[in-house]
């Protein structure tokens, strides 16, 4: 949660958060907790008894995790996390208390599992305490926050953080092009160009930034705040008719305005950096199983035209605007490199043969791109990648379409198992790319794995 303070103008700042935005310090305190009781209830079972006992912390602590219970809030409640703490944690601890001591009584384990939840209840009330105490009497524990906006909610914000320093913000920027008198009087410095959001969030050392209503049309903001994605800057936004909002645990709230957290959990959490692992163990164990078939396709490929590579490579656009060469089996008859950079769709008459088409339809022309993969071209899952050329075109008429190059592009994606490939259309295309990066799950992954298998199986493509 501590990183190095920032200063400005001789005032020492809060520490930056995490870019996963993770109270550390809870989840240390929670550890212990968990691991003195750990031992006291497996002492009598010896050392496999409390090495199982260990590994139940650790699994404990990772549900927690997963259920957002150590995400780093402005409104600190411990009668807040109560229903999802007693959920997760009775039911974590319980199962692996009963599996690690199998035959065990039932009336056992749920006295161990009601223990965990109360202590993990009782950490939470005075950590709390001490954390909204601490936040209240030192502007170190507070963080410089900027206020996105120019109405009269904007103004409600900067007066709400000013009335309950607990919630640890100090606003200390507004930007808003078009600012109303209230807030020219609220006291705060105030910046336009709300294009220029990044900056601004960099040059002030923000660590969080508050959404609210602007004259600037919603759809100018999107681009601006996605460009903030990998800084350590929490953003919330403050919902449309807010009033009819109701809060549930992925939000959080200043007095009585609700606030929805950007999830951003694309770069930004621990199971997002696992991605790159999961990539690597799955492509070196696909190139092993699937050796036979791609020495076959190459020979296929090779006796289909001796005179041309096996191997077709065409640059492509990756993540951040990087450059590589995808790698495909050879489908069609060669051309010109200048010809194939900027033929959109080719001739299938012209160019591609009996054999292209069969591998085309079977998708075996992508398998190349597992080396891709390997390499850190690619991921498994990711926007598809595409020609420089039609990129530079695309950037211009559609403005979401440069969003879609926040992550690794990859072999398969939202878009692709939706039917946006070939001829179809770029909107809806970049639509489908940046849903999959705002709405980022392991699951989501996975189902976009086992949907493009199926499409792979059918003969339809991914």
């Amino acid at each position: 949660m501590v990183s190095t303070p920032v200063r400005r103008g001789g005032r020492r700042w809060a520490p930056v958060v995490a870019r996963n935005r993770t109270d550390v310090i809870l989840v240390g305190l929670d550890a212990v907790v968990l691991v003195l009781i750990a031992v006291l209830a497996n002492g009598d079972e010896g050392t496999r008894g409390r090495l199982i006992g260990i590994a139940g912390v650790v699994v404990t602590l990772v549900a927690l995790d997963m259920a957002g219970l150590y995400r780093a809030r402005l409104t600190l409640s411990a009668l807040d996390d109560l229903p999802r703490l007693a959920g997760w944690s009775v039911i974590t601890s319980g199962v692996l208390f009963t599996v690690a001591r199998p035959g065990v009584h039932i009336t056992r384990a749920a006295v161990y599992a009601g223990l965990v939840f109360l202590a993990l209840f009782a950490v939470r009330l005075m950590y709390f305490a001490f954390a909204r105490h601490r936040r209240r009497t030192s502007s170190k524990y507070r963080m410089p926050t900027a206020v996105l906006g120019g109405g009269l909610v904007a103004v409600e914000l900067i007066e709400s953080t000013r009335s309950r320093p607990e919630l640890g913000l100090d606003i200390v920027l507004a930007v808003s092009d078009d600012p109303m008198p209230e807030l020219s009087g609220a006291g705060v410095p105030i910046e336009g160009n709300i294009a220029e959001i990044r900056s601004k969030v960099k040059a002030h050392g923000i660590s969080t930034l508050l959404v609210a209503f602007s004259s600037t049309p919603d759809s100018r903001l999107v681009a601006p705040l996605r460009e903030c994605d990998e800084l350590d800057c929490e953003i919330f936004i403050v919902p449309r008719l807010f009033e009819f909002v109701s809060l549930t645990g992925d939000m959080d709230r200043i007095h009585t305005i609700p606030l929805v957290r950007m999830r951003r959990d694309a770069l930004r959490t621990w199971y997002w950096k696992v991605k790159r692992v999961f990539d690597v163990t799955v492509v070196s164990i696909s190139l092993i199983l699937l050796s036979p078939v791609l020495a076959t396709v190459a020979a296929a490929v090779y006796l289909s035209d001796p005179s041309a590579p096996i191997i077709f490579r065409q640059q492509r656009i990756g993540r951040g605007g990087r450059l590589f060469d995808v790698l495909k089996f050879r489908s069609m008859r060669p051309v010109p490199e200048q010809a194939s950079d900027h033929e959109w769709q080719p001739s299938a008459e012209d160019r591609i043969g009996t054999l292209g088409r069969f591998i085309r339809k079977t998708s075996l022309d992508e398998l190349p791109q597992l080396w891709n993969v390997l390499r850190g071209d690619m991921s498994i899952v990711g926007p598809r990648p595409e020609r420089p050329h039609f990129v530079e075109q695309f950037e211009h008429s559609i403005p979401a379409y440069r969003d879609r190059h926040r992550v690794e592009v990859g072999l398969t994606g939202w878009a692709a198992i939706h039917g946006l490939r070939g001829d179809t259309s770029i909107t809806d295309r970049a639509l489908y790319d940046n849903f999959y990066i705002e709405n980022w799950s392991v699951w989501l992954d996975i189902k976009i794995i086992i949907r493009t298998l199926g499409a792979v199986l059918r003969g339809t493509g991914s």
